[in-house]
Formats: C-alpha cells, sequence, structure tokens
C-alpha cells in the first residue's frame, strides 16, 4: 500500500519516477523473452506482477492524468481531472479491482470528418482508461514478441519516419528500387468492424485481463454490430493487439 502525507501534492511530485520505469520495464522485458521461447505460463505469471506492481500503477495514474493528449476529456462521469490525493486513491482501486475491473458506460462525442460524414469518439472515464493504461503495460511485450519484424503501427518506439527509412533503402536504384511496387491498402472501417473473437483468440494474456479487455469491447459496442468494432478514445490497449 502507498502511504502518503497530508500534503499529497508534494508526496506526489516526489514519488521516484525514474526508479518506476525501470521496474516496470524490467518486468516488460521478461514479459518479451518468456513469449519469445514459447514460455507462455511464466509471461501470464509476469502479468500478474504488473498489475499489482506499485511502479506500473502508479505510471498508469501519471500517464492517464497528466501526460496524455486527452487527460482533460471527460468520461460519462464527467470527471476531467484528479486531485492528487484523487490520484493516490485510483492507484489503490486498481490493486484491488484489476483482476476483475468493470467497464462503465462510454461517452460519445461525434468527429466531422473531410468528406461530410461523422465519426464517434467514445471516452471512457479517467478510471477506465487508467486501467486501459495498465493493461497495455502487460500486453506490450507480448505482442512485441509476435508482431512482424517490418510492422509499425502503433507500436511504442517506432514511427512513420522507420517505415520511410525501410522504403528508401529497399526502393532506392541501388537496389533495383524502380522494379518493386508499393501498395497502398485502406481497410475500410477497420476498427468498425474487427471481430471480437479474432481479438480474443490472439490476445497472449491472463484471464482476469482477457475478461477485463471484452467487457471493454461489449461497453462501446455498436447495437448494429454487437460482435465487432473496438472502441476508439481510450489509450490504445485494444489497437495494440
Amino acid at each position: 500500500m502507498i502511504r502518503h502525507s497530508s500534503n499529497t501534492s508534494e508526496s506526489w511530485k516526489k514519488l521516484p519516477w525514474k526508479k518506476f520505469r525501470k521496474n516496470l520495464f524490467r518486468l516488460q522485458r521478461r514479459i518479451y523473452k518468456a513469449v519469445q521461447v514459447g514460455d507462455y505460463r511464466k509471461a501470464k505469471s509476469l502479468q500478474k506482477l504488473i498489475l499489482k506492481s506499485t511502479s506500473a500503477r502508479m505510471l498508469a495514474v501519471r500517464q492517464v492524468s497528466q501526460l496524455n493528449a486527452g487527460k482533460k476529456t471527460p468520461g460519462i462521469d464527467r470527471v476531467a481531472k484528479l486531485t492528487f490525493a484523487q490520484r493516490f486513491d485510483l492507484a489503490e482501486e486498481l490493486l484491488r479491482h484489476s483482476r476483475n475491473w468493470y467497464h462503465q458506460g462510454l461517452r460519445e462525442i461525434p468527429i466531422p470528418k473531410k468528406d461530410g460524414k461523422v465519426r464517434i469518439l467514445k471516452v471512457p472515464t479517467m478510471a477506465d482508461r487508467t486501467w486501459q493504461c495498465l493493461v497495455k503495460y502487460a500486453l506490450e511485450p507480448a505482442d512485441e514478441a509476435t508482431f512482424h519484424e517490418r510492422s509499425y503501427g502503433f507500436r511504442p518506439g517506432r514511427s512513420t519516419h522507420d517505415a520511410q527509412k525501410i522504403l528508401f533503402l529497399n526502393l532506392n536504384s541501388r537496389v533495383n528500387g524502380k522494379e518493386k511496387r508499393v501498395i497502398e491498402l485502406d481497410i475500410e472501417k477497420c476498427f468498425d468492424r474487427i471481430s471480437h473473437s479474432a481479438i480474443m483468440d490472439r490476445l497472449i494474456a491472463t484471464r482476469s485481463i482477457k475478461q477485463g479487455i471484452f467487457r471493454c469491447l461489449k461497453a462501446g459496442v455498436n447495437p448494429e454490430f454487437p460482435e465487432q468494432g473496438t472502441p476508439q478514445g481510450g489509450v490504445g490497449v485494444l489497437r495494440s493487439t
């Protein structure tokens, strides 16, 4: 349990954030190595440690309440800002309920598109986003061990520039680039139509994490397609799968 004084502002600022990041990375690296050699049982055991880890929980709270671009966007509970005391309380709530997390509903925000259509952004509550962030810490190293080497979308430490570099190295004239082709594909309504069962089948995760993600999927479901679609507005945990 995290103990903090009445001066919660100072207590929060004095937390050893650098040490927290090192502790989390150490666990994530062990998950990555376990999945690489096919030891899924060990990987899932380490994922449980991340859910209980003080370092991971505090970093998740900090990421959602302070660092994310959408930190001021409220969910259906209209909570857009956490006091320092509430941040500590949320970290304790994650410790108690992270393995049996129930998602609240999603706040729907219409976003106009250039073609005149409207995209619906579905925003979870801050508590739900924090749980998603915590689970993302546990899922990402397992995903990284199985993703294709040349996959760049929604992956930590990778960017458009990495993809551009690979294209340049493979398409320049010195490697017969003029004989090669670039194929651009756009999967229409990809996130709106992705199968829930396909997501669940591919997850390398504990039963409790899968249960929480399934509840998250159903919280943002489109009534017309109850078995499809992922909510767009969280921290990206479902995209990382």
